[in-house]
């Protein structure tokens, strides 16, 4: 090592790169975004290959293919963020002991607020590509909206407002498929920003109710 210069502790190497790594996989999804934009969306989507997203965000294609094995993992990415802020949220509901209906709304009107941020579009596409991941093959970068749910009801189960017999995954089940339809319905529409909000909020409710307790506690 030269004279005056000090080593960079491991973990402190470690975080450096983690952050790096983060910055550039938000950067190739920002530049495909842009890309995307411009025109009609999937006219722009099925014309731009990696090498144009890669040169947009200022790296190589192998650092593309480092982070992405294609483009259809950037859709899938923009909805792995949402879902795990929805399993982070649920944690924090933990933690702070809300009741299970508050905590479902809390999740559906911030789950709103974050696919609206999105082109139409790109929510339409990723929805009808499985909405963050395929059943055969989820990672912990890429979780399954179906385990966001499960957390949710799980929680539930533990604070006693749901029936203990319930089939947590069929109860996931049904909450991803009335929330993907939506979705969908709302990036194929003329749908506001507020009605997809209201219609996740209304419809997490309604399949609550239903898997609630048998006497309707």
């Amino acid at each position: 090592m030269e004279p005056g210069r000090t080593r960079t502790p491991p973990r402190q190497r470690a975080t450096l790169v983690n952050t790096r790594s983060r910055e550039t996989r938000l950067a190739l999804t920002r530049a495909a975004l842009r890309l995307w934009s411009e025109g009609d969306f999937d006219e722009a989507y099925e014309a731009s290959t990696v090498t144009d997203i890669a040169n947009a965000a200022g790296v190589t294609r192998g650092t593309f293919y480092f982070h992405f094995a294609n483009k259809e993992a950037i859709l899938l990415e923009m909805s792995s963020a949402t879902i795990q802020a929805m399993i982070d949220q649920v944690e924090a509901g933990t933690v702070q002991d809300v009741p299970l209906r508050p905590l479902s709304e809390q999740v559906m009107t911030s789950m709103a607020r974050r696919v609206v941020r999105t082109p139409k579009a790109a929510a339409l596409r990723a929805g009808t590509l499985g909405f963050a991941g395929r059943a055969d093959g989820p990672t912990p970068a890429s979780p399954r909206l179906s385990v966001a749910f499960e957390s949710l009801l799980n929680y539930g189960k533990d604070r006693g407002e749901l029936n203990a017999k319930l089939d947590v995954e069929e109860g996931a089940a049904m909450l991803t498929a009335v929330t993907m339809e939506a979705i969908i319905r709302w990036g194929a529409g003329d749908r506001s920003a507020s009605w997809l909000a209201e219609t996740l909020r209304d419809r997490a409710a309604v399949v609550l109710r239903g898997i609630g307790h048998p006497d309707g506690g």
